[in-house]
């Protein structure tokens, strides 16, 4: 069993509306993530909020951006801004079963000052994030990291 090294809770919350049965439920709950950071979520294509599927592209965007600020900032280099769209892409096993095959990223992202990276550190950079990020490392779908020029 690894070590654990720090733990990461939320809070969930689902409350019946209505009828429940095998015909439909409420997909709506709330997400917790302490100090004042609650959202309402639910199931693929609802209106009110992101389903699991989006929140495990949003962590591993989130993730490889928070690598890729690391490793800027060690290096000395201004970052303007940064941007991404993450994509998550639900396949069906041969099994039958659903899953996330593949999450792509298209992070843009701006630097300024006097060192500014060429597009080939750059990618070198986004291939360090990936390697070293922590949700990246936990998933075992396929993860595209295609950088958008800035």
């Amino acid at each position: 069993m690894p070590e654990v090294l720090s733990s990461h809770e939320i809070g969930l919350k689902w409350e019946r509306q209505g009828v429940f049965s095998h015909e439909g439920y409420e997909r709506r709950h709330m997400l917790d993530f302490e100090n004042g950071a609650v959202i309402a979520a639910g199931g693929a294509g609802n209106d009110f909020g992101p389903d699991p599927e989006k929140m495990l592209a949003a962590s591993l965007a989130a993730c490889h951006m928070m690598t890729f600020l690391a490793l800027a900032a060690k290096k000395r280099l201004q970052v303007l801004s940064y941007d991404d769209t993450a994509v998550a892409e639900l396949s069906r096993r041969d099994d039958g079963k659903f899953y996330v095959s593949c999450i792509r990223l298209s992070p843009k992202v701006v630097f300024e000052g006097d060192k500014v990276p060429d597009d080939e550190a750059i990618e070198a950079m986004h291939h360090k994030a990936h390697d070293h990020c922590f949700i990246a490392n936990s998933v075992s779908c396929e993860v595209v990291v295609t950088p958008l020029k800035g």
